[in-house]
């Protein structure tokens, strides 16, 4: 499938947010047959930053083959929104937790998703992950509906590149990955000019923890109001992918990320690569990717 024909197929629903509807959206007497009921019926979709439909496609394409049924929601990742408020980020994402609430991940199911058992799987994404749990924990904690948090659900997550510690140079070559050579100069000249004001001014002058460290933290969240996603708890089977030449999320970033999970009781492992750049290791190792993604799906749906 070309680039323009998987484009086509994508539902703008928001500023660089797309819905790709599944073959099949209901259980319906006609489909049942033809539905795979541990495959996940949910599929959300983070970008990296900057990165294009075109790069994004690369995994919804695969996706839309591996679970055919399976809705996709695809959230692009704008890097302005580095340097945008919590409730800006959140805003954004508003038609996203709408669409999720109307599936039942969250809330009461609309009447066309009430007998589908959200089955979830999200992809990659850091930043824009923990703003959409943000946003979803604020709605549900503002519910009055005490079924709100009662839905059995199945899900798993796959963390790609990501988290890491953030510094000038990472910051630098993070933003400037997917601009044309010519635009990487002033690019550098305005990450660094705005990079050391936030720097001054958040963490000297007024003590706040850097936005890599808080992002760390919450994507670590454990409780009984749920993870990082209000469906996620401790049993959510987390998959980190990385490799020893990542140079924008060394490994050990990404390996003291798991061991702290693992210490805090999360079902989390890690998948790695020996030689494969930022973001590239499923363009690399396709099979080796897609296979590892297929066995942490089958580990969620194991006691379903």
């Amino acid at each position: 499938m070309h680039a323009s024909s998987e484009h086509s197929s994508l539902l703008p629903v928001g500023s660089g947010l797309y819905l790709r509807q599944g073959s099949s959206t209901s259980y319906n007497t006609s489909r049942e047959s033809r539905v795979d009921h541990s495959a996940p019926n949910l599929i959300l979709v983070f970008g990296w930053m900057g990165g294009t439909l075109s790069g994004l496609s690369r995994y919804t394409k695969v996706y839309a083959e591996t679970y055919p049924n399976a809705t996709q929601i695809i959230i692009q990742s704008d890097p302005l929104l580095f340097w945008k408020s919590n409730q800006m980020r959140m805003k954004k994402l508003l038609p996203v937790a709408e669409i999720l609430e109307a599936h039942g991940c969250v809330g009461i199911p609309s009447e066309t998703h009430k007998n589908i058992p959200p089955k979830i799987l999200v992809h990659s994404g850091a930043i824009q992950m923990l703003t959409l749990g943000n946003l979803l924990h604020a709605r549900l904690d503002s519910s009055i509906n005490p079924e709100a948090r009662q839905m059995p659900r199945v899900s798993a997550v796959v963390f790609d590149s990501c988290p890491g510690t953030a510094s000038l140079w990472r910051t630098v070559q993070a933003f400037s990955a997917a601009l044309h050579p010519i635009l990487r100069v002033p690019t550098l000249i305005l990450v660094t000019f705005f990079y050391g004001i936030i720097a001054i001014v958040k963490q000297w002058l007024l003590g706040i923890q850097p936005v890599s460290e808080r992002l760390k933290e919450g994507l670590l969240r454990n409780g009984p109001e749920g993870g990082v996603l209000p469906w996620m708890d401790e049993k959510t089977p987390r998959m980190y992918v990385c490799s020893k030449k990542d140079e924008i999320i060394p490994i050990d970033q990404t390996e003291e990320h798991v061991n702290e999970a693992r210490r805090r009781g999360l079902n989390a492992r890690i998948e790695v690569y020996e030689n494969t750049p930022h973001v590239a290791h499923a363009k690399s190792y396709p099979e080796r990717y897609w296979g590892a993604v297929r066995a942490l799906w089958a580990s969620a749906v194991e006691d379903m």
